[in-house]
């Protein structure tokens, strides 16, 4: 698929970096025979997929893309990004979780993250803001003392004793864990986390330790609990914790917040209220019933659902803290 050039001004050669970076990674993407099924628009009448449009709210393809980053529609880095990041939500969220549209998804969403770890945030046309700016229009990239402490957290978890499994992704097809993309949705590791931090890509001090704490979740989620992995992610997780807790208690006291929810964030959330006890079930519906009751699906008179879809932000975060902490307490009970 051909692409025009954009058109730069000569003086800003930030911009035309950024462009050039930026279609590096959309061109490495559209070349990969895996993603032949995300480089055109979903034909969902073709395909006779009429719950489609319903489901599926924003369409996004490659192509679709490439249009987009040619005509200068990109005001930033992350806007990019976004849009990519979204042909694989919406492909995750309509198909089936093991299928092979699903697993392709999964696949590339951690080619595009890797390659995304080595572009620098910034415009890519002229009169953007060189990074995300909140409605306030104050910066919403982590900088300054919290970045720097956070980079120092990160710089002694690699150097650990015990850091040697955590420090890059886990190449499972060298490893021979066939399942590992199965069962792992969202791979992590140290190093992909500095990458991030070094290249400007958190928001926040709460999305860095959600990164961290997902590189033990992994390890655990995938390794038995007896097994040699397990036990050092758990010690890790800890250890990790511990550091992290004086950053994400000063995080939340200025009320630092998600700005909107994400797939990834409800995915979790459903992950970890499996995990939850009949009594701590009943906990979770009370809270959407008093505060988002529009959530309560009881279309089914044995069985009260949540439709995390239909949950506003303040409910959800209420919801997410309530379930880490009925986990939290678990685990503590378990230890005893």
């Amino acid at each position: 698929m051909s692409s025009k050039k954009q058109k730069v001004g000569s003086g800003d050669s930030s911009i035309e970096r950024n462009q050039k970076a930026c279609l590096t990674v959309l061109r490495a993407l559209q070349k990969n025979p895996d993603a032949a099924p995300f480089t055109v628009p979903v034909d969902w009448k073709a395909l006779k997929l009429p719950t489609y449009p319903k489901l599926i709210k924003n369409p996004m393809d490659l192509g679709t893309v490439d249009g987009k980053l040619a005509a200068s529609r990109y005001a930033t880095v992350e806007d990019f990004a976004k849009d990519i990041r979204l042909i694989w939500t919406n492909a995750q969220t309509f198909n089936l979780e093991g299928s092979d549209i699903y697993e392709l998804a999964t696949m590339l969403s951690r080619d595009f993250e890797n390659r995304m770890a080595e572009v620098k945030p910034g415009p890519l046309r002229e009169g953007a803001p060189g990074k995300a700016a909140s409605s306030s229009g104050a910066s919403e990239t982590l900088s300054g003392e919290a970045l720097s402490q956070c980079k120092a957290i990160v710089r002694d978890l690699r150097k650990h004793k015990d850091a040697a499994p955590f420090l890059d992704p886990v190449d499972w097809k060298a490893l021979g864990l066939k399942d590992y993309p199965a069962i792992i949705k969202r791979p992590m590791d140290l190093g992909t986390i500095m990458k991030r931090l070094e290249t400007g890509q958190y928001d926040s001090v709460l999305s860095v330790a959600s990164d961290i704490d997902q590189v033990w979740a992994n390890a655990m989620t995938y390794n038995q609990d007896a097994s040699y992995i397990y036990a050092i992610a758990a010690e890790l997780k800890s250890y990790a914790d511990k550091k992290m807790a004086p950053l994400v208690a000063a995080a939340r006291d200025a009320g630092e917040t998600p700005q909107e929810l994400t797939f990834e964030m409800k995915r979790q959330l459903n992950e970890n209220a499996a995990l939850l006890s009949s009594k701590d079930l009943y906990g979770m519906v009370g809270i959407v019933e008093d505060t988002c009751k529009r959530a309560i699906d009881q279309s089914n008179p044995q069985e009260v659902e949540i439709d995390l879809d239909s949950l506003d932000l303040t409910t959800f975060l209420k919801v997410d803290k309530y379930v880490q902490d009925c986990i939290s307490r678990a685990r503590k009970q378990k230890k005893q």
